[in-house]
């Protein structure tokens, strides 16, 4: 047995030395970058890729069957275009479409098509249309499949349960909800609450989604904190009151930020926000325009704490970001563009999966003959294909609608965010390969040990002593050692999460938000339900539901304290409650007096 553990041994030392140096040297070159509390800026190298064949903005771009594909648009003159192409074997390959879609709204399908849909009906942006249309990545082929309940430009799709797709958003007209069967039929839905022109579209369950945005049906700057979702009630967002969805008029996947798992029924989302401010120019984002990023998961909304803030100012001077943002799933990165007045490039990095998030600034030499269209390839990387390369906010104007750009370039970050993210996949699968010889080294032990003990017990219960005492005699009473007689409730880890959760109700006001479960506050604080639970039990010696109502009750006699005249009605609804009968009850239990009597009595007071 002695010799046999000796080999065991030695062959443990061997194994682990040899991982170890492979693991040290994927370390190395992993952490060539570390995480600082200075946002660090990374100068990348931008490839010039092939020309499209015709010059265009306001398209829809994506990629499908491998291959990167734009469509429709308009082209040089303000000219809607009924052409498409796709990025193959080093070129574009043209297409024409069945419809020109000018601003119109692109669905990428789970079936691996494309349904695309309305736009400007008249050169210069005017009008909107009905046309729907089916592209086949397969075959290449463009054909007519249906027409949309109401004629749109600017608007925004996204697939639900069943084939469904819900389209919303508007340009110069009306703005409501509609729904496309999968089939054939495009049928009103219902009114959204304000209308909206390219709005953000969340998905929160297989059948429901949030609807949102900075800009009205007429470009103008909308300040509203008020959600609007496809089924349920449109609903207050205090989050919002500060910030704003970042602005981007233009055509994009409203499913661009989704970082959740539909499997397990997880439909979290990245939000890229800014401050919000008082000017009717959606596009005034000056150097003191703060940005910053949010989990949205259902009806709950988080900032998501970061390394360093986002930085407004580089080496070159002012940076404007804009949206959309772009979620890589593989690499756990989500990435939003910016650009400064010489036309550099700037990408946002945020790694959303660590808490506080790191950010990285990537960016390039100036890029005068580069649009402000953008995207995500399968790789990584990022792709500015077409569009106009005017910065409203430098008061330049370069190449506007009416002489759009067919440049193409690439910009490689893959490899600082994919080789990073597979490194680190690589030492974890290395640390977890190390640890199957401790096990067998462990289970090989406790057998050895246990095979020895049954020999002594076998030694000893054959040969009995006059002394031995009867078994049922033993003195079990003591504790045995894996009996924990401390106080979890006491804990320091206890003491100390009480507090992270007090701050996130006192400085984030969660609480306001009528749908607050358990399960998004273990979100919030990267932790689960039960630890939630038991520590606001253990500390406050009462159930989350008492200990968030306790915070709307306060909240209630705050407003009613400051504002008086304020209705009843209105103060339950701000305050979080979701029904009145839920607020006079857990005002009674709170105060002993109805909000009525309260009011009176403080008046009084």
């Amino acid at each position: 047995m002695n010799s046999i553990s000796r080999i065991l041994f030695l062959i443990f030392f061997l194994w682990n030395g040899i991982l170890l140096m492979s693991s040290f040297t994927n370390v190395a070159h992993a952490e060539v970058r570390t995480d600082s509390t200075v946002c660090p800026f990374v100068k990348i190298a931008s490839k010039k890729l092939p020309d499209l064949n015709i010059p265009r903005s306001a398209h829809n771009i994506f990629s499908v069957n491998g291959e990167m594909t734009v469509v429709g648009g308009h082209t040089t003159n303000f000219i809607p275009t009924a052409t498409a192409e796709y990025y193959k074997d080093g070129e574009w390959h043209l297409m024409e479409t069945a419809y020109p879609h000018d601003n119109g709204v692109s669905v990428v399908l789970s079936s691996g098509k494309i349904l695309l849909g309305g736009g400007h009906e008249k050169p210069l942006g005017i009008g909107q249309t009905f046309p729907v249309e089916e592209y086949d990545p397969i075959t290449h082929t463009f054909r007519g499949v249906s027409s949309l309940d109401t004629k749109r430009a600017l608007a925004s799709g996204i697939e639900i349960d069943s084939g469904r797709v819900m389209v919303t958003g508007n340009w110069y007209a009306d703005d409501a909800i509609e729904m496309f069967d999968g089939d054939r039929t495009f049928s009103f839905v219902k009114k959204t609450s304000v209308g909206r022109a390219s709005p953000f579209i969340l998905r929160t369950a297989a059948d429901n989604a949030l609807i949102m945005g900075s800009v009205d049906t007429r470009g103008a700057h909308l300040n509203t904190d008020v959600v609007d979702r496809l089924k349920g009630e449109p609903f207050h967002v205090p989050l919002l009151e500060k910030w704003e969805p970042l602005f981007y008029l233009y055509n994009y996947s409203s499913n661009l930020g989704f970082i959740g798992n539909e499997a397990v029924d997880d439909y979290t989302h990245l939000l890229v926000l800014r401050e919000r401010k008082d000017s009717s120019d959606v596009s005034d984002l000056g150097e003191d325009s703060e940005v910053a990023f949010a989990l949205v998961r259902d009806t709950t909304f988080t900032l998501l704490s970061t390394l360093c803030p986002v930085p407004t100012t580089g080496p070159y001077g002012t940076i404007c970001f804009s949206g959309p943002l772009y979620a890589d799933r593989v690499a756990h990165r989500g990435y939003i563009k910016g650009c400064d007045k010489a036309n550099r490039f700037y990408v946002l990095c945020i790694k959303y999966d660590q808490r506080p998030a790191p950010l990285t600034i990537y960016y390039t030499d100036p890029l005068p003959a580069a649009g402000v269209v953008w995207t995500l390839t399968d790789e990584g990387d990022l792709m500015i294909v077409g569009g106009c390369n005017y910065n409203k906010p430098f008061g330049d104007l370069v190449n506007d609608n009416f002489s759009p750009l067919s440049s193409v370039y690439l910009l490689p970050i893959s490899q600082y965010t994919r080789s990073a993210a597979a490194s680190k996949e690589t030492n974890n699968l290395m640390w977890l390969i190390l640890l199957v010889p401790v096990l067998v080294l462990c289970v090989f032990w406790l057998l050895w040990r246990r095979r020895k003990k049954r020999i002594h017990d076998i030694t000893v219960t054959s040969e009995p002593s006059e002394f031995s005492e009867p078994s049922e005699f033993i003195n079990d009473s003591e504790p045995s050692e894996d009996t924990d007689s401390s106080d979890s409730s006491d804990s320091p880890d206890s003491s100390s999460l009480i507090l992270r959760i007090i701050e996130l109700m006192e400085q984030q006001q969660v609480y306001l938000n009528q749908n607050l479960k358990l399960n998004d506050v273990a979100v919030m604080l990267n932790t689960n339900r039960n630890i939630i639970s038991n520590c606001i039990n253990s500390q406050k010696g009462i159930s989350f539901s008492q200990f968030v109502s306790n915070y709307r009750v306060e909240h209630a006699k705050k407003l009613m304290g400051q504002q008086p005249d304020l209705k009843i009605t209105e103060v339950w609804m701000r305050s979080g409650f979701s029904s009145e009968s839920a607020f006079f009850r857990s005002f009674k239990t709170s105060t002993g007096m109805t909000p009525s009597e309260w009011k009176e009595n403080n008046h009084q007071s």
